[in-house]
């Protein structure tokens, strides 16, 4: 898995390549989810970028850690985000992939609740699609199946 700055995901922009929303802290997403989220990325034939989140107690003020995330998220082939709990980073991601017109695959793991922000960016974004998993592994192959839909496919090479 990539972790990057604007110059290293810059430097990603020739190929194809998914951008995994991992939250506001490094701790929102299990390592171990995350990894098998981002091996199910690589089963399909993409690579998975995320971006490390401000650091506790750090400046993400100054502008240059939004627009590295906007340049990610605006240069990804997809979003991929984790929803459920209320979240801004994920919030503003979700924003911004809807406003680049990036298509988004929204990961709900059990019945929580959605973020009432997320639900609404997705409802009625034609370009997203919400897998529900009760596990790491069946979110693995619900992912797989989103990005190896026909249809969707169709939607991400629109992208």
């Amino acid at each position: 898995m990539a972790y990057g700055n604007a110059q290293e995901i810059a430097a990603l922009d020739e190929g194809s390549w998914i951008y995994l929303s991992t939250g506001s802290t490094a701790t929102s997403i299990d390592p171990d989810f995350l990894e098998t989220l981002v091996e199910a990325c690589v089963q399909s034939g993409w690579r998975a970028v995320t971006h490390p989140p401000p650091e506790r107690g750090g400046d993400a003020s100054d502008g240059g850690y939004v627009a590295s995330v906007s340049h990610a998220v605006e240069h990804a082939d997809l979003v991929v985000a984790m929803l459920g709990k209320k979240n801004e980073i994920t919030d503003a991601e979700l924003t911004l992939a809807c406003g680049h017109r990036r298509p988004v695959v929204g990961v709900q793991v059990g019945e929580a609740p959605l973020d009432a922000e997320a639900s609404r960016l997705l409802d009625g974004y034609e370009r997203a699609r919400i897998v529900t998993c009760d596990s790491a592994e069946e979110c693995a192959v619900s992912l797989q199946k989103a990005l190896s839909d026909p249809a969707f496919v169709g939607t991400i090479r629109q992208a």
